[in-house]
């Protein structure tokens, strides 16, 4: 049966220069890819089967587990074999080097190189949760800050602990009073689908600098600080007796769905649920 082909199944997702892929390969024969280089950095993770890359002159097999790191600009070619015994399942990011060396110039604080990857592949266990956590964030219906947080949660661990032609991490700066401005924005503008980008800009901040010390201040992440405010809201309007139906929109979630996620989440309870409850208690 080794000449059955294998079956490929992809699920994407793009947006402005960041595209991120999951591929599920059943077992069976596949054609090898030819050589071939992009201007994206791209970065891969296994979950089931050792990569095997042609890269910088040498064959470098990628552990399960391992986040493979493939330089922008650079000829690199897959593995060559021609067949796989059992299924495989991985997932792919292609990033164009600006989102890259924004991080950079923003943990430098200024202009630097752009930031080089000496390695082909990476193990560590923090950055393939925050490399998964992007996956995850991307496929589903999240705000754009949310997007945005994993993307610069994952892009400055790794330039971070892994650039190696420059020196990133610089003290963290006092910032109480610009978090404050942007925590009074977000009480105004729960709702709004705001960036990270703009946020910090409020603040009068660069992205990296801003989510540092928002966490520091305040304990977690913009976005995250974001959903609780929309949750307290949407459970003064459950109390009301407003249909749940109409409450996602009106807190600024993306649909019903995206809404019960989150409320579950940090309620430990369905928004029906918690009205049953406050049905029975009342």
């Amino acid at each position: 049966m080794k000449n059955k082909a294998a079956e490929i199944s992809i699920h994407a997702w793009e947006s402005d220069g960041i595209l991120l892929e999951r591929y599920a390969y059943t077992s069976g024969s596949v054609e090898p890819l030819l050589r071939h280089s992009h201007e994206e950095y791209q970065f891969g993770l296994s979950f089931n089967c050792q990569g095997k890359y042609h890269y910088r002159g040498a064959y470098y097999s990628i552990p399960p587990g391992s986040l493979s790191v493939i330089h922008s600009g650079e000829i690199h070619a897959p593995s060559d074999r021609t067949y796989l015994a059992a299924p495989a399942h991985f997932a792919m990011m292609h990033i164009n080097p600006k989102w890259v060396q924004k991080v950079a110039d923003e943990m430098a604080e200024k202009p630097v190189s752009l930031p080089f990857f000496s390695t082909a592949f990476l193990t560590d266990t923090k950055l393939n949760h925050l490399f998964l956590a992007l996956q995850t964030v991307a496929n589903q219906s999240t705000s754009k800050l949310e997007q945005d947080i994993a993307l610069g949660d994952f892009l400055s661990y790794l330039v971070q602990h892994y650039v190696s032609n420059s020196s990133f991490v610089h003290p963290l700066k006092s910032a109480h009073a610009s978090v404050m401005v942007a925590r009074e924005y977000l009480h105004a503008h729960y709702t709004d689908d705001i960036s990270l980008e703009s946020l910090a800009a409020i603040a009068e901040l660069s992205r990296f600098h801003f989510c540092r010390v928002f966490r520091q201040t305040l304990g977690v992440s913009p976005n995250v600080y974001q959903t609780q405010l929309r949750i307290a809201q949407a459970k003064k309007l459950l109390i009301q007796g407003i249909p749940v139906s109409k409450i996602a929109e009106m807190t600024g979630f993306y649909d019903q769905s995206h809404f019960g996620w989150h409320f579950k989440r940090q309620v430990g309870v369905t928004p029906r649920r918690y009205v049953s409850k406050i049905a029975i208690t009342s």
